[in-house]
């Protein structure tokens, strides 16, 4: 069977760099040959993991935005006519239906992926509503429901159901990409400026459960308590601007800076120092895994799922306590030995590549 070529849609939302839409790109850049992956995204932003994902050979598809019944039509005329083997969908809550329209058109493989413990949307009676719609359908239409930890696949299912019918697949990362390394360290801190510096990072997008702006209200104490605090905030989103006027407002434009989007995360956190995620709520972030693997001191939001917090390397923090933050934040400090991370994170957690195999296992049993 493995010898069979399977033809696999991967949906998602947009193909920026992200947490959920990196583990979709790296489906693609993985795929044996005998697996034909297929994008689709919404609008017609082009995200960052396009373009290797196209020089690979993969097929991206742009469909554009409208009202529910033409977009449905256009979805499932779309389905039909491509005759995929499985859809494997990323998108939380509008799963369901994507998931009706694959069993209208006859695929054989549906499967949902949850890659977050909570919804960040107001939770208005429309929004209540339409979650239980889409939980129904996606229970009834899919074939398998997927999640990367316990309290992402409860959300998305429900604890009783996922416990029942779903399987955890842990996203899994490029463990020996994010070890630590002493020559990139240099570098980025020199083209940073910022090679005397305590450099303090974070990774996420700009937007309000990522909670940068708590880290920037705290910067003015750091500064008075260690004038050579830097802040480094990676990532792109719609906050930018109200975080910008922040940092105007409180005087920090030369100690806290948005980086924007970057490809080389992995050189940039030999750089830090110390690793910051205030998130109000999380799936299992992948960056956070990530820095761990890098060797360095990561301080957190209580709120962080337990999943995530592999190594001796994690302090947890009440967002409710900002000067216990301060103080963890100005005593944190590499470990002497930050590369054993690398091979603790792949023990624990996993590769990218053992986590895609059993996913990849998954396409093949379905084509069967």
């Amino acid at each position: 069977m493995q010898n069979k070529t399977i033809k696999v849609l991967e949906v998602c939302a947009r193909l920026n760099i992200g947490g959920a839409q990196k583990v979709a790109a790296n489906i693609g850049r993985y795929a044996p040959e005998n697996i034909d992956i297929w994008y689709l995204v919404f609008g017609s932003d082009v995200g960052e993991y396009e373009a290797p994902l196209i020089e690979m050979g993969h097929h991206i598809v742009h469909m554009p935005l409208q009202s529910h019944q033409p977009f449905f039509r256009q979805l499932c005329k779309f389905i039909k006519r491509e005759s995929f083997d499985v859809v494997h969908c990323h998108t939380m809550y509008s799963c369901g239906i994507f998931m009706l329209a694959a069993r209208l058109c006859g695929v054989r493989g549906r499967i949902c992926h949850s890659h977050t413990s909570k919804d960040e949307a107001p939770q208005t009676l429309r929004r209540v509503l339409y979650k239980r719609l889409m939980r129904a359908l996606t229970r009834l239409f899919a074939t398998d429901y997927l999640a990367c930890g316990q309290e992402a696949g409860n959300e998305l299912y429900g604890e009783r159901f996922f416990r029942r019918h779903g399987q955890i697949i842990k996203n899994g990362i490029e463990t020996h990409k994010y070890a630590f390394d002493e020559a990139a360290r240099g570098e980025i801190r020199a083209s940073y400026g910022v090679s005397d510096a305590f450099v303090i990072g974070h990774v996420g997008h700009y937007v309000s459960v990522k909670n940068q702006s708590f880290l920037i209200d705290l910067f003015p104490e750091l500064l008075r308590r260690r004038p050579d605090c830097v802040l480094l905030l990676f990532g792109e989103g719609e906050d930018r601007e109200k975080l910008q006027a922040q940092i105007r407002r409180l005087n920090l434009q030369k100690h806290v800076r948005l980086m924007g989007n970057v490809n080389n995360v992995d050189r940039v956190l030999s750089a830090l120092d110390t690793f910051v995620f205030p998130s109000l709520y999380e799936g299992t972030p992948l960056a956070l895994i990530e820095a761990q693997a890098n060797g360095l001191p990561c301080i957190i939001s209580d709120q962080i799922p337990d999943d995530a917090c592999l190594t001796d390397l994690i302090l947890r923090c009440s967002l409710s306590e900002p000067n216990t933050w301060i103080r963890s934040i100005l005593a944190a400090s590499r470990p002497g030995d930050p590369r054993k991370y690398q091979y603790r994170i792949e023990q624990l957690y996993g590769s990218v590549e053992q986590s895609l195999h059993t996913l990849y296992r998954l396409f093949y049993q379905i084509a069967k």
